[in-house]
């Protein structure tokens, strides 16, 4: 069996002659982004409730999704990318509030579990979908999308299998990423 010496793309790029340059969040340094929100979950929230939680530009790399919530009695979410919903952010006006259909309403979780409180959890890829290779693109690209559609875009979590019963408890999701260019 032989031995491996294997390197990343940003190290690749960088010992290349001429050195190719990295670009932030994909290989370079960049700056980290912060966002986060909540929502209080209502009684009786049926399948196919939409919570908005964080807006994030079309261009992020996101790096971290971190998911917090109180018990809601029963209820299952999923987190997924919907284009903003906002007039006045750059969202193509076809597109506004529109699911990213690219990514079903899983992208980045499916079926979280609120029944019982959610302490501080990593789902940045607890459905699989958001893999390592898709980690440092650009959003639109990770969803899969040809161009940038320029705008923003809205994490949601959205009421899944099961419907929130008790509801009444905050709903919390905090966001990483990098500003790509």
């Amino acid at each position: 069996m032989g031995t491996s010496h294997l390197k990343s793309a940003g190290i690749t790029n960088s010992d290349a002659s001429p050195v190719v340059a990295n670009t932030s969040g994909n290989g370079a340094a960049g700056f980290r982004q912060h966002t986060d929100g909540y929502v209080t979950a209502v009684a009786s929230d049926a399948a196919g409730s939409t919570y908005q939680l964080v807006r994030v530009p079309s261009t992020a790399i996101v790096k971290s999704l971190i998911l917090e919530s109180e018990a809601q009695g029963a209820g299952k979410i999923n987190l997924s990318v919907y284009y903003s919903s906002s007039t006045t952010d750059g969202t193509q006006p076809s597109l506004q509030g529109l699911i990213v259909p690219t990514t079903g309403d899983q992208f980045f979780a499916s079926d979280v579990d609120l029944t019982s409180a959610v302490v501080p959890t990593n789902v940045t890829n607890e459905s699989g979908n958001y893999t390592i290779d898709k980690r440092g693109k650009h959003l639109w690209d990770a969803l899969g999308l040809t161009t940038d559609p320029g705008g923003w875009f809205d994490i949601v979590g959205v009421v899944h299998t099961t419907a929130i019963t008790t509801g009444t408890g905050k709903i919390y999701l905090s966001c990483e990423y990098v500003a790509g260019s």
